[in-house]
């Protein structure tokens, strides 16, 4: 590593900045309907069809994650955006 302190290297860079692809109305909307799709998924999986809820579970977290992949609040609380 080239530089000697200890941040990242992706994180000293500031070149150009962190821009989402998405703005924060939707991101909220997608965090919520994946939300919303886990608790449903769990409801199928207690009281209806095990198989059904997993799945649902399933695809309500894979959303999420998709789009939690490239904005995560906790890492990008020190950066200028």
């Amino acid at each position: 590593m080239s530089n000697s302190s200890n941040e990242p290297q992706h994180a000293a860079t500031t070149e150009t900045g962190y821009k989402p692809v998405f703005n924060d109305t939707v991101r909220t909307i997608v965090y919520v309907f994946g939300l919303v799709a886990v608790a449903v998924g769990f409801g199928f999986t207690k009281f209806g069809d095990p198989a059904v809820g997993d799945y649902i579970t399933t695809v309500g977290g894979l959303i999420a994650a998709g789009m939690g992949v490239a904005y995560n609040p906790i890492r990008m609380s020190g950066k200028q955006v």
